[in-house]
């Protein structure tokens, strides 16, 4: 058997990049960074080039490659531009699971919670007048719902939580939110369903709103994170329904345990 040689290593590959892409992976970290903002135009190629040590053909390949991609606009007579939809065209690559089982409640909540409570932190730093008119006209459209109409529910509580993202301030935490629509639809709508009383879920959102309107961000994050428990919990006992519900099916004669 022949021995191995204890100096002997095995290396991976460098990957052999081009000009090109380096120089298109250059200006993708400036538009992640945020150096370079939706809207905003480039500088002139002769000017990339001077600055990135480089062909003005390698440049104008880099800024072909990133607006085949979707992430600037090359407008014909006046130069590059990013795109308006820069962050919605990053997040559009991301598909999110539909909430399937109680395990994945959690996976929500893990996501929701900081970002939300961020968001509620800094609406009630950042809130302008406008942003505190739309949140108090949403809560008075939830309050006014009459009897148990799930899907207006569901659409003014989706709309309080968008408004409070867009009131922080933080384009990309807007983004982010806008992102997460569709399983935040069912997260709430699951919530709102297992809610005895529309009651409750009205002073929930009241809560939150008069701390983001008295300019209290401690009092705002402690309002949305108990807003977040309670929503969770409802989730979970819908689960559970649901789980005893078909063991009573599969089980003759057993009957469906109460909550």
């Amino acid at each position: 058997m022949a021995r191995r040689n204890p100096h002997e290593v095995h290396l991976q590959p460098i990957e052999q990049n081009t000009v090109t892409e380096l120089v298109a992976k250059r200006l993708l970290n400036l538009l992640s960074s945020g150096v370079l903002k939706p809207g905003d135009k480039l500088p002139p190629e002769r000017e990339l080039a001077a600055q990135l040590n480089v062909g003005r053909t390698t440049v104008r390949e880099a800024l072909k490659l990133l607006t085949l991609s979707g992430l600037l606009e090359a407008r014909r007579g006046d130069g590059t531009y990013v795109r308006h939809d820069f962050f919605s065209f990053l997040l559009q690559q991301f598909e999110f699971p539909l909430l399937l089982s109680a395990n994945q409640v959690d996976m929500v909540l893990e996501v929701r919670k900081p970002l939300e409570v961020q968001a509620a932190c800094l609406a009630a730093k950042r809130a302008t007048a406008d942003d505190l008119q739309r949140l108090a006209r949403l809560a008075e459209s939830l309050a006014e719902v009459e009897g148990r109409e799930i899907a207006r529910e569901t659409d003014l509580d989706l709309e309080f939580h968008n408004a409070i993202a867009a009131a922080s301030h933080n384009d990309l935490l807007s983004h982010l939110m806008f992102s997460l629509q569709n399983i935040l639809r069912q997260y709430m709508q699951l919530s709102n369903k297992m809610t005895d009383m529309l009651e409750t879920t009205v002073t929930e959102h009241q809560a939150i709103y008069d701390a983001i309107a008295a300019k209290d961000p401690e009092d705002a994050e402690r309002a949305m994170v108990e807003h977040l428990r309670i929503s969770r919990e409802l989730i979970l006992k819908a689960f559970n329904q649901e789980a005893e519900a078909r063991v009573s099916e599969t089980t003759p004669g057993r009957p469906a345990l109460r909550q």
